[in-house]
C-alpha cells in the first residue's frame, strides 16, 4: 500500500508541419516540414517516510526487525528542512531493550521530496527518395535537470540518521538518433 497524494502525468505529442497550408516542396520543405514534438511532465508530491530501524537490533522479532519509538511530537520541521536535517530526528528514538517500539511502518507527517521531472523529445521526418525514409531523433530525459533528493536515512543510532547522502534520478541525458526506414 503507498500514502500518494498527488500526482499528475502530462503526456503530448504534435506533430508540426509549418507549410503544409502553403504547399511548399524541395530544399525548404525539407528543412522547414514533417517535424514532430513530444514531452512527458510529471510532477508528485513525496512519499511518506519508510523503513525505519535500529543500529543496534535487540529484539527477537520472530524474523522481523524492531522499530524504534515515536515521542508523539511530529517529527516534521516547520522550516529549515535541508539534506543534512531531513526531520527532527530527536522525535524518533531507540526502544527500551527487547521491547518492540511504537513507530508505524510509515511516518506520514514527513515526506520524501516532490518529484519534478520533464522529458522532452524532437523528431524531424524526410524522404530522399520514394522508397527510403529518414526520421533524425533528440532526445532528453531529465531535460531540466532537476535533482529527485533520495529518501533520507532513517536508521535510528547511524551517524547520518535524518541526513539524505544520494539523489533518486539520473541527472539530465540527452540522445541523437538517425533512424532509416526503406
Amino acid at each position: 500500500m503507498i500514502d500518494r497524494d498527488h500526482e499528475a502525468v502530462e503526456e503530448c505529442g504534435d506533430h508540426v508541419d509549418v507549410l503544409e497550408s502553403i504547399r511548399v516542396r524541395g530544399v525548404v520543405d525539407a528543412v522547414l516540414g514533417n517535424w514532430q514534438v513530444n514531452g512527458i511532465l510529471t510532477i508528485s508530491k513525496g512519499l511518506p517516510l519508510r523503513n525505519f530501524s535500529l543500529s543496534s537490533n535487540t529484539c527477537f522479532c520472530f524474523g522481523g526487525t524492531q522499530r524504534p519509538n515515536s515521542t508523539g511530537t511530529s517529527a516534521a520541521l516547520s522550516e529549515g528542512q535541508t539534506i543534512d536535517r531531513w526531520f527532527d530526528t530527536r522525535q524518533i528514538v531507540a526502544p527500551a531493550s527487547f521491547t518492540f517500539g511504537n513507530l508505524g511502518r510509515t511516518l506520514a507527517t514527513v515526506r520524501s521530496d516532490n518529484a519534478r521531472n520533464l522529458d522532452f523529445s524532437i523528431f524531424k521526418s524526410f524522404r530522399p527518395t520514394e522508397r527510403v525514409g529518414v526520421q533524425f531523433r533528440a532526445e532528453a530525459f531529465n531535460l531540466t535537470n532537476t535533482p529527485l533528493i533520495a529518501q533520507p536515512n532513517t536508521q535510528v543510532g547511524s551517524p547520518l540518521f535524518g541526513a539524505v547522502t544520494s539523489q533518486e534520478n539520473n541527472p539530465r541525458q540527452i540522445q541523437l538518433g538517425l533512424k532509416i526506414l526503406f
